[in-house]
């Protein structure tokens, strides 16, 4: 080896102040093997690696990153490139997410109970799929879209022992995940979560009960008003107007009773309660769907399979015999997941824990002003997923 050439190198430092930058000007060297020709570039030992700053520059990036601080904050701080930054903050979140494999996998540990969901990526019903381990927390997977073949990848890029030991998956009712599951997990029970049946029966059936009988009532306003127009008795007529007055408080106070259905019964003040119980007293179908939705509530509570199974055909024969619309819908639909519905008797989980991870995710949207770079958006994901007290690798010595 022989120096074919010198060089040059300007290497960004930590500024002097805030738009004073510091700049070092590096000399190293160029050397060519005699006998293959090759020729390489030494070492700077004081440049980050895939970049043009400094090991301290970069370190101080990376305790800016720490603080949740956007790429534009960091931006304007330090006066470095964007993509410089983000290349940091990726080796560190991958380096973190190396670290957090290696002690699961010194521990020999494998989870038990998973949860699937998925968030909005941008407007416009784009969407990204999330797994995680319901016991640690951790992200195990995230991928773009939602349906049978991408949620596919998953199973392909995630070692099979490693999920070996699945006992049941908290999902929502999406055909894809099911399917999936139930063909590369077949020892795994499928748990259809609590909150996502409640939160379609409240938009299904109390939403469009609630609806039916508001726009009842607005269109029984209208009847009586044009009736009281052609009413030749003042007295008739003025009667006739009141009743009109009376079906438009009850359409007002329908449309505005959304939450009030939607809430516990416990947890509503005693005016809620009192305007709750004149609602369902003069509107006998809400009434029903109403007691439906609470007894729905105490079925997710049993821990008995075999009550479960019995309460759940109960329930579901029930809502066919009530003859509302709406709730035979929602029965008919329903009914085809029984074994899942079931299943929640013996796993108590649910996607909860994800549901509160996902608007951390929106946070991190909002904080960045959402994200170009899907790779470095869904590694950011899985590097939040980390229990706080390990987020930092230990220090090499």
């Amino acid at each position: 080896m022989h120096v074919c050439d010198n060089g040059r190198m300007m290497l960004k430092d930590m500024p002097l102040w805030h738009g004073l930058p510091l700049s070092l000007d590096v000399h190293h060297h160029r050397y060519r093997c005699l006998t293959c020709g090759r020729s390489f570039s030494e070492d700077v030992c004081m440049r980050y690696p895939g970049t043009r700053i400094t090991y301290r520059a970069a370190k101080w990036v990376q305790e800016l990153l720490r603080w949740h601080l956007p790429i534009s904050a960091v931006h304007e701080i330090t006066g470095f490139h964007w993509d410089t930054i983000r290349r940091i903050h990726e080796a560190e979140m991958r380096e973190a997410l190396d670290w957090r494999r290696k002690e699961l996998q010194d521990k020999d540990y494998r989870p038990e109970y998973l949860a699937i969901d998925e968030f909005a990526v941008h407007k416009g019903h784009r969407y990204a799929t999330c797994v995680m381990d319901l016991a640690e927390g951790d992200i195990l997977w995230v991928g773009r879209g939602r349906s049978k073949t991408d949620f596919a990848r998953f199973f392909e890029e995630i070692d099979p022992d490693y999920l070996s030991e699945v006992k049941a998956v908290a999902m929502d009712m999406n055909a894809s995940y099911n399917i999936l599951v139930e063909r590369h997990l077949p020892h795994a029970e499928i748990v259809y979560d609590r909150y996502h049946m409640q939160a379609q029966f409240g938009k299904d059936v109390l939403g469009v009960v609630r609806l039916q009988e508001a726009r009842a009532h607005r269109q029984q306003s209208k009847e009586l008003l044009e009736t009281s127009r052609h009413e030749e008795s003042a007295e008739e007529r003025r009667h006739l107007q009141a009743e009109a007055r009376k079906e438009i408080h009850l359409y007002s106070k329908l449309k505005s009773s959304r939450w009030t259905l939607l809430s516990n019964a416990d947890n509503l003040s005693p005016e809620k309660a009192e305007d709750l119980k004149a609602i369902l007293d003069s509107h006998s179908d809400l009434a029903l769907c109403y007691a439906m939705k609470e007894e729905m509530c105490t079925l997710f509570g049993l821990r008995d399979p075999d009550e479960a199974r019995r309460r759940w055909t109960q329930w579901f024969e029930g809502a066919r015999a009530s003859g509302i619309p709406a709730l035979v819908r929602f029965a008919e639909l329903k009914e085809k997941r029984l074994d899942g519905l079931v299943a929640h008797a013996r796993h108590n989980i649910s996607t909860g824990r994800q549901e509160g991870f996902n608007n951390k995710i929106k946070v991190a949207k909002r904080i960045g002003y959402g994200y170009r770079n899907e790779g470095y958006f869904f590694t950011l994901i899985r590097y939040m997923s980390i229990p706080a007290v390990r987020t930092q690798s230990p220090k090499k010595t």
